[in-house]
């Protein structure tokens, strides 16, 4: 016989169930949030550093791939482009569309993760704690906006570099070609200069003036140095130059490049792009005497080689003799002894540039060499690898330091042939007894050029060294 049923034990009873389906319903997974990313709002926000986009998959699809092409994809692409390049990497460097490149993918780098954890800070549930997530939020874009910032600002510079050291002459064509220069193409020729004027002023005297000679294939180099008081340079027949000096330059070499550069109706004739035109016809005039293509030019203050040389960690070097130091070097950071040497000489920047000026203890000649023996000595000892590790300072002081004809390409070829360990073949001064520099023998001058090219190209002794 069945039993009355209790009031107190259904109420019970009902209560009892009304609990299990609040536990059973909080417990369960709401289908619509089943999206597969990373639950709560704290790990969306450090799912969304490492990978912007993955947290709103399923509920922003649009956005997602957005964020994960820009934030992901074309930061790894850039990534790999460096190491397939890896070889070729000073060009990669100073390739301006790769800086702006670069300055785009850092700015999307940091976007990218900004939007996409304010999207997972949104997107919490209503009830969950935010302080968390905001915190992490916070802190993850503050620790990438950071070095972000930097490698853009850097890359930003480094292109403003580019644009005004690398000065264009809207042409491949060589600065100046000797008439049937049948090496042409197998040497690199640069035309060094170096003049003791001021940070950013070009009206200087040329009193360093160097031929580097490179065998493109073998990365053999040699340096000719053409003394200042060369006399009678003489300039391609029709040139303005010529015009003005039919019988050769009646003044010394050092005084060509100010000549020209305060004459306008000389200057405009030799205007190619953005080159200085007293270079182009410094360049003009050295090239047709000696009769060797120059393909191009560097044009050093040499106030602010100092700052290169002490950039670069300084240079050492085993001097013969005792050297006399000139009383005082123009940008001078301190002091040095009256003397140095014989011996080994650690030198900065400012000791560096004393020994290649003095002419105290012997003559322009000497300091020639000096100068000979100092790039040498910097080429053996500053490797590819320093060069690209130092440059962003490297490219702060050339900025108002140097300025040259080179294109990016062709100075990055010169850095990987450093970087293969070229050195320097031979190294000879156009001084007496060689050459008679009141009145130079140009055909002889000339044959000098070719001989040393030879040894270069077969790899043998220079016969005049």
């Amino acid at each position: 016989m069945a039993r009355k049923s209790d009031p107190k034990a259904l109420r019970r009873l009902a209560e009892l169930s009304m609990k299990l389906d609040s536990v059973s319903s909080e417990s369960s997974i709401d289908p619509s949030k089943t999206d597969g990313s990373p639950r709560g709002p704290s790990w969306s926000v450090l799912a969304g550093l490492v990978l912007p986009g993955w947290p709103s998959y399923f509920r922003r699809r649009a956005l997602s791939l957005i964020l994960l092409m820009c934030g992901v994809v074309l930061p790894v692409a850039v990534v790999a482009v460096f190491v397939v390049r890896r070889n070729e990497i000073t060009s990669v460097v100073l390739d301006r569309n790769v800086l702006r490149a670069l300055e785009v993918v850092g700015v999307l780098f940091v976007l990218t993760r900004l939007v996409a954890v304010v999207e997972a800070v949104r997107s919490r549930d209503p009830q969950s704690p935010k302080r968390l997530a905001t915190s992490l939020a916070v802190m993850g874009v503050l620790a990438l906006l950071a070095p972000s910032a930097y490698a853009v600002t850097r890359a930003h510079d480094l292109s403003g570099v580019i644009a005004d050291v690398f000065v264009s002459s809207g042409s491949s064509d060589p600065l100046a070609t000797a008439n049937g220069d049948a090496n042409e193409g197998e040497f690199s020729t640069v035309l060094l200069l170096g003049g003791d004027e001021g940070p950013g002023r070009w009206a200087l005297r040329t009193d360093s003036m160097i031929l580097v000679i490179i065998h493109r294939d073998s990365g053999r180099v040699a340096m000719v140095s053409i003394p200042r008081n060369l006399n009678r340079v003489r300039f391609p027949p029709e040139s303005a130059m010529a015009g003005k000096f039919p019988k050769g330059f009646d003044g010394l070499a050092n005084a060509i490049y100010p000549y020209v550069l305060t004459r306008d109706e000389v200057a405009s004739t030799y205007a190619r792009g953005e080159l200085q035109p007293e270079a182009v016809a410094l360049a003009s005039g050295l090239s047709y005497s000696f009769d060797v293509t120059i393909d191009d030019y560097v044009l050093v203050n040499m106030q602010g080689f100092l700052e290169l040389v002490d950039v670069l960690g300084g240079v050492t070097m085993t001097l013969d003799e005792t050297i006399s130091m000139p009383g005082n070097v123009p940008g001078a950071k301190h002091d040095y002894p009256p003397k140095i040497g014989p011996g080994v000489v650690e030198m900065d920047g400012t000791v560096a540039l004393g020994f290649v000026r003095s002419r105290s203890g012997d003559s322009d000649y000497g300091r020639m060499g000096r100068q000979r023996q100092l790039l040498a000595a910097l080429a053996a000892q500053v490797s590819g690898v320093d060069v690209l590790r130092k440059f962003p300072d490297l490219a702060r002081v050339m900025r108002w330091t140097v300025r040259t004809s080179l294109n990016t390409d062709e100075f990055s070829f010169l850095v990987e042939r450093l970087r293969d360990g070229a050195a320097v073949k031979e190294s000879i001064g156009l001084a007496p007894p060689l050459v008679n520099t009141r009145n130079p023998d140009f055909a002889e001058i000339a044959v000098l050029i070719d001989t040393i090219q030879f040894a270069l190209a077969e790899n043998v002794d220079f016969p005049y060294a």
